[in-house]
């Protein structure tokens, strides 16, 4: 489920109940091992960041907005690699994940993926999985 709450103070909130899913193991046929969908959270953000300026834009709001991003229940979790028959040994090791920042307008009209750098950036090092959302975490062409 993917919801999202506007609020009368004018915070916004994206909720999504799954981060991570059962998938049946690579070492045992009959277990299941819990994943995170990484690319979910990283094109979640994104969109995020690009409804507040649109939001930003169309309410004639030009100050700054903290922005941040958490999960929780990730102990243990290694990202979702496809059936990969080597897939990435880096299990996230705390139970919670939590980043916030600050951005203006301008860096949500023409940087962010560097915002989204800031938020997930930590996340996906430790799953090593950062370098496969080039695209998303810069602000390149």
């Amino acid at each position: 489920m993917i919801e999202v709450q506007l609020f009368e103070d004018g915070g916004l909130r994206l909720f999504m109940t799954r981060l991570s899913g059962g998938l049946k193991s690579h070492a045992s046929e009959d277990e299941k091992e819990q994943v995170l969908f990484d690319a979910g959270a990283v094109i979640l953000t994104r969109h995020m960041l690009e409804l507040t300026r649109l939001i930003s834009d169309d309410v004639g709001y030009h100050g700054n907005w903290a922005v941040a991003v958490g999960a929780n229940r990730l102990r243990g979790r290694r990202r979702f690699s496809e059936r990969s028959h080597w897939p990435s040994n880096h299990r996230y090791s705390a139970d919670t994940y939590e980043e916030s920042t600050g951005t203006t307008l301008a860096e949500l009209r023409d940087a962010p993926g560097t915002v989204t750098r800031r938020l997930l950036g930590p996340l996906l090092r430790s799953l090593d999985s950062e370098e496969l959302f080039p695209k998303a975490l810069t602000d390149e062409g």
